[in-house]
């Protein structure tokens, strides 16, 4: 898998990670959403990646998905920020994910 980010996605990564180290994980979440088939994305910044997490290609940060929940993305994707409200849109070549995706810090 491949994310791409354009220059706003970067600087509001850049700017929320600071000087702490730290990686991105691209994360399907189900919580409070009704099932597991029900989700949206959101993107963490841990420590480490999980224990089945597979790394996705970016030229910029290390960022890992877990493998189960990779199946609900497709293979290449891009990441925009939207600088107005510091969040993220995801999109991929067929479709559009979600907007307003928080970067949330869990290191």
């Amino acid at each position: 898998m491949k994310i791409s980010l354009n220059p706003t996605a970067d600087k509001l990564i850049a700017d929320k990670l600071g000087t702490k180290s730290g990686l991105l994980r691209l994360v399907y979440d189900t919580e409070n959403c009704g099932c597991g088939m029900s989700g949206v994305p959101v993107l963490h910044i841990v420590s480490e990646p999980g224990a089945y997490d597979i790394p996705m290609e970016n030229e910029v940060y290390p960022f890992w998905i877990d493998k189960m929940q990779a199946i609900f993305f497709e293979e290449e994707l891009t990441l925009k920020g939207e600088e107005n409200t510091g969040t993220f849109r995801l999109d991929g070549p067929s479709q559009f994910y979600k907007s307003n995706i928080p970067l949330i810090d869990r290191r």
